[in-house]
């Protein structure tokens, strides 16, 4: 038994398929089914019944799976640390981005490129939770609401306030007014609460349709599907989108930069966060 195939028994517990366990460890899917009967036939057991809802860790997968995430967490801790000992502004960075970012962050990672050339920029783009103690990311961009603030071992700071409203196309609303085609409701799955922000029925908007992606739901506006909730500053990118009548945008939250604490000396980390930060200051 070696790391490699405690990684495949870890990514199989988490994410149920050999699909999505093949693109966290970026191999293939014959590579972590190989393992994994590698794996069984060394334990003389079965770690997974594969059921229609995806890998179903056994009674012994249970048992190693503490000693796997306790391998995992000593690892990623000494490579937080030796990251965080790094006093080069050489070497590379893990960034997360959201799937949709501000036009002034990606002039920010433009501005630092050129500032550092010593330092590879190494982009991902998702809105999912990334994990920063397992260094999914060396510095995560994310939005979070305004009542909530990173974890206590993620270091952050606020770039930017997001306002979101109900977004709809000009010519959609031009129509509607005149009676020629009714206003629906984009919907998607909920992610966030959105405290106080008024909803679609109270607007007198029934829903339609169900986009839960924010660049789908984004496309679906701009070609006049229905009204959505979008952040404002993504809406204000096309001159063609307005917010319903007599409905104001609502301060919802902010965008953040995080890293973890173990990172805090890491030259070329710090150096990317400060020039980050500085958006704060726009």
């Amino acid at each position: 038994m070696n790391w490699d195939d405690l990684k495949i028994l870890l990514s199989l517990s988490r994410y149920g398929s050999t699909r999505k366990a093949a693109a966290q460890l970026g191999v293939s899917n014959t590579t972590v089914m190989r393992r994994l009967d590698g794996l069984e036939e060394a334990l003389a057991g079965k770690l997974f019944d594969r059921t229609p809802d995806g890998f179903q860790a056994t009674a012994l997968a249970a048992e190693l799976l503490p000693i796997a995430q306790g391998v995992e967490e000593t690892l990623d801790e000494a490579e937080r640390r030796l990251v965080g000992m790094d006093a080069q502004l050489t070497g590379g960075i893990k960034v997360s981005l959201p799937l949709w970012s501000a036009h002034p962050i990606y002039n920010a990672l433009a501005n630092f490129s050129q500032r550092y050339p010593g330092i590879d920029l190494d982009i991902s783009a998702s809105d999912d939770h990334v994990d920063l103690a397992r260094r999914e990311a060396d510095l995560a961009i994310r939005g979070m609401p305004k009542d909530k603030r990173p974890p206590k071992d993620i270091v952050g700071i606020k770039l930017m306030p997001i306002s979101i409203g109900y977004y709809v196309h000009t010519n959609l609303l031009t129509e509607a007014a005149k009676g020629l085609r009714e206003l629906t409701y984009i919907g998607s799955a909920p992610r966030h609460k959105q405290g106080e922000f008024v909803t679609a029925g109270s607007l007198g908007l029934s829903g339609r349709h169900l986009f839960h992606s924010l660049m789908p739901r984004l496309m679906a506006v701009k070609h006049q599907l229905g009204v959505a909730v979008l952040p404002s500053m993504m809406a204000a990118e096309d001159p063609e989108l307005l917010l319903l009548p007599n409905v104001p945008a609502t301060h919802w939250g902010y965008i953040w930069v995080l890293h973890h604490k173990d990172l805090r000396q890491s030259a070329r980390i710090r150096a990317l966060f400060k020039h980050l930060s500085l958006l704060e200051k726009v």
